[in-house]
């Protein structure tokens, strides 16, 4: 009797201490809930990692990356937070390692270069006169047009040019007509961006390839071995206002450069201050080469501000710093790494067919999703 009193209270006792005091259920088990998962520092590895590790929800990644891929020529699409992939999704037959092309996302990239140009001295300023290192200027109309005025896509030139399609594309850019006073009108023009190549070349001594490779690849990871750098069709002149074949990860790398402030992993390759300028609007919705996705933009004002790098036919690279996140978007592309990186007629960054863009294409162009449903669900996100 006295046992059996004495097995009883270890059970009463054992019970109450279960759970914090707790009812038990299910035949006496307990009711423990799970422990929080670990919480990840920011990191610059881009490794992959489950949204709950950073307080976000896997239905909210889910939900961006379907909107992506409502279009249908979409082949990867790449979100990164605090320097996490925590969504990813690719079109069949792609992954991670498959190469896409930017088209004028290389604009930013190039653009990068002249910020370091001007921290190592090679450049005074960006309203030092383009024509201190373009002589064929001097004395003309255009002696005036600043290296601000080109990188804010107001050096006065026109947007229809046909650059693609010319031999010499860099003296095609320099000797491109002058259509408006400098410093006013915005206009995207193509040529203005292949001016980047003969400045970059004359100022540093460098050509434009070499110096990215130098300044920006190789430091933030990039492999110059395993992407394509395209030239025009003289096959000397790196082009500066598209031709870059990528990883989504190397561009999300770029993107994060630029996210935090130009600096990775406790170095500082692009100067703050040119960062911020060129993420900030300069002219109604443009930087410094960069796209500024605001109300000017999108025609009404968006849940949230981010800067964006665009490319034909949907490349894009965008950037919210405030959120220290990324988002990389890539179409299908077709290249044979084995054709090479000159320019012809028949080498060329195809993403046109998937886009049934082509100049010989036929019916509708594939849409693409709508970047201010986008910006809604990036809010959601992080709210």
């Amino acid at each position: 009797m006295k046992f059996n009193f004495l097995f009883i209270l270890l059970i009463v006792v054992g019970m109450s201490g279960c759970g914090g005091g707790g009812g038990g259920s299910g035949g006496g088990s307990t009711n423990v809930p799970d422990p929080p998962a670990r919480q990840l520092d920011p990191t610059w590895t881009l490794q992959a990692a489950d949204p709950a590790e950073l307080n976000l929800n896997t239905s909210d990644v889910d939900a961006i990356l379907n909107h992506i891929f409502t279009d249908q020529a979409v082949q990867s699409a790449v979100l990164v937070r605090n320097g996490w992939v925590i969504g990813q999704r690719f079109s069949e037959g792609v992954d991670i390692s498959t190469l896409g092309t930017s088209w004028s996302v290389a604009k930013s990239f190039y653009a990068a270069l002249i910020g370091i140009a001007l921290e190592e001295g090679w450049l005074t300023d960006l309203d030092q006169p383009a024509s201190e290192f373009l002589s064929e200027w001097v004395g003309s109309d255009k002696e005036a047009i600043t290296i601000r005025d080109i990188l804010e896509m107001r050096a006065g030139y026109g947007a229809d040019s046909g650059i693609y399609y010319e031999t010499d594309q860099s003296t095609f850019a320099i000797d491109f007509p002058k259509t408006r006073q400098q410093g006013t009108t915005f206009e995207y023009s193509n040529p203005t961006s292949q001016l980047l190549e003969p400045i970059i070349l004359r100022s540093t001594g460098m050509d434009a390839h070499a110096y990215l490779t130098e300044k920006i690849l190789l430091p933030i990871g990039i492999d110059p071995n395993l992407i394509g750098m395209w030239l025009d069709r003289t096959g000397t002149n790196p082009l500066t206002y598209m031709g870059l074949d990528m990883t989504p990860l190397d561009m999300a790398r770029f993107g994060l450069l630029y996210a935090r402030n130009g600096e990775w992993d406790g170095n500082q390759i692009v100067p703050g201050s040119y960062v911020q300028a060129s993420l900030s609007a300069q002219t109604d919705f443009y930087g410094l080469h960069w796209w500024v996705l605001n109300g000017a933009f999108f025609g009404q004002e968006p849940p949230i501000l981010i800067s964006a790098a665009l490319g034909l036919n949907g490349q894009q690279i965008y950037v919210w710093p405030a959120e220290d996140l990324v988002l990389v978007v890539q179409t299908q592309y077709e290249h044979s790494a084995n054709q090479g990186y000159v320019l012809s007629d028949s080498n060329f960054p195809n993403t046109c067919t998937a886009r049934n863009a082509c100049p010989n294409s036929t019916g509708a162009e594939v849409a693409s999703y709508n970047q201010f449903a986008l910006m809604s669900l990036l809010a959601e996100l992080v709210d």
